[in-house]
C-alpha cells in the first residue's frame, strides 16, 4: 500500500507532466498565431499594387511627401493618389496617412514586404 506520501509525489508528479504539456500547446498556439499574422498581412499587401507597397512601406517612419517624392521618384500628386487608395484598402477615413498606418500596425501585426 502507498503512503500519503508517495500519493502526494504522483499527485505531483502528474500535474507537472499536465503543465508542462499546456506549455507546450501554448507555443505551438503561439506559432500558429504567428504564421497566420504573416498570411492575414501578405494577404493584405497582394490588395496593394507594387508601387502603393512602395508607398506603404514608406509611411510608418513618418516619411514627408517629399521625402517620399525624393526617395521614390515620384510626383507629389500620385503619392497622394496611392496614400488615399491605400487608406481605403483599409478602410480608414483619417486624413492622417502616417498615423493610419501606425494604428494599423499597432493592431494588426508589422507588415512584411
Amino acid at each position: 500500500m502507498m503512503d500519503q506520501t508517495e500519493k502526494l509525489l504522483i499527485g505531483i508528479e502528474h500535474i507537472l507532466s499536465v503543465a508542462s504539456n499546456l506549455v507546450q500547446k501554448v507555443d505551438r498556439l503561439k506559432r500558429v498565431e504567428e504564421e497566420c499574422q504573416m498570411l492575414k498581412e501578405k494577404l493584405f499587401l497582394k490588395q496593394l499594387t507594387s508601387s502603393e507597397q512602395d508607398v506603404f512601406a514608406l509611411a510608418p517612419d513618418d516619411h514627408s511627401i517629399t521625402e517620399m517624392q525624393d526617395s521614390l521618384f515620384k510626383e507629389e500628386s500620385i503619392i497622394k493618389n496611392q496614400r488615399r487608395s491605400i487608406l481605403q484598402k483599409l478602410n480608414v477615413s483619417s486624413v492622417l496617412f502616417n498615423k493610419s498606418l501606425t494604428t494599423y500596425i499597432k493592431y494588426h501585426g508589422r507588415y512584411m514586404l
